[in-house]
């Protein structure tokens, strides 16, 4: 499935040709004619070519980016296969710690059987626990701690040099 078009592409008091309007979403002409036939794109339609406010336009997209977000609750995660929120199959997910503050919550679809994840804040972690059971990964030791300093640090040593020495 293509990416919504951006609003931001979309110059607010510009006036937009049907043309003009597709080049600047990057669709097909006939898609933003679709738009103003069908779905309620505000248009201009008394002369030829159509005329579209670039303000409409850009509150048309904006509906439609907004219609297609869906909320979750703390314990649901989304199903790209489903394409709908759906609670980890026997209620068990694991957690992967990614940065210090975020991690990786990822359990099974009990529709389809799908892996499902989801990115969730470590504060969230009880209240996801509440409602489902979360094993707790092992945090990669990168992220919780610095290792000790690399062994190409020549910095510190003294009286060792890597250039040629002459012999004479």
């Amino acid at each position: 499935m293509p990416r919504l078009p951006s609003p931001t592409r979309i110059k607010t008091h510009y006036v937009y040709t049907v043309w003009e309007a597709a080049q600047a979403l990057g669709r097909h002409r006939q898609t933003v004619i679709r738009w103003i036939k069908e779905n309620g794109l505000i248009a201009d339609r008394s002369k030829v070519p159509w005329l579209i406010e670039g303000r409409d336009l850009k509150d048309f997209l904006g509906y439609r980016r907004a219609k297609s977000k869906t909320k979750l609750a703390l314990h649901h995660l989304y199903c790209l296969g489903c394409k709908a929120p759906k609670e980890p199959d026997g209620k068990f997910t694991e957690y992967t710690q990614v940065t210090p503050t975020t991690g990786m919550l990822k359990g099974l679809c009990p529709a389809c059987g799908n892996i499902i994840n989801k990115v969730v804040r470590r504060a969230d972690l009880e209240a996801i626990r509440a409602r489902i059971e979360v094993t707790v990964q092992q945090a990669n030791p990168r992220l919780v701690s610095l290792p000790e300093p690399r062994s190409n640090d020549t910095s510190g040593k003294d009286g060792q040099t890597n250039g040629k020495t002459q012999f004479g």
